[in-house]
């Protein structure tokens, strides 16, 4: 369903381009069966990188939103059988990858 991986797209790049520093950087790239969208934002906490995926988790205050977006796209990538997993550091930015 095109109309849910375009939902996938739109959060994922959106919170690169939300969760950035000024001046920053986003990488897409699709390589085979992999598309990655990383940035050079405010990162997150090694702590918090297990709960990212559940609803309603915000570790970020600075920004607005309501904790469901992540978990939505968990949702959608389970549905289509896409594996998706987050590589961050704080203050270093964060990395989202799908493979199917």
């Amino acid at each position: 369903d095109a109309f849910r991986i375009r939902q996938v797209l739109d959060n994922l790049i959106s919170n690169a381009i939300k969760y950035n520093k000024k001046g920053g950087s986003i990488v897409v790239s699709l390589n085979g069966r992999e598309l990655s969208i990383k940035d050079s934002g405010c990162g997150i906490d090694e702590a918090n990188l297990k709960k990212i995926f559940e609803r309603y988790a915000r570790f970020n205050n600075d920004q607005g939103g309501f904790g469901i977006g992540l978990s939505l796209v968990q949702t959608i990538c389970k549905d289509y059988k896409i594996a998706i997993t987050c590589h961050s550091k704080l203050h270093e930015g964060s990395e989202f990858v799908l493979k199917w």
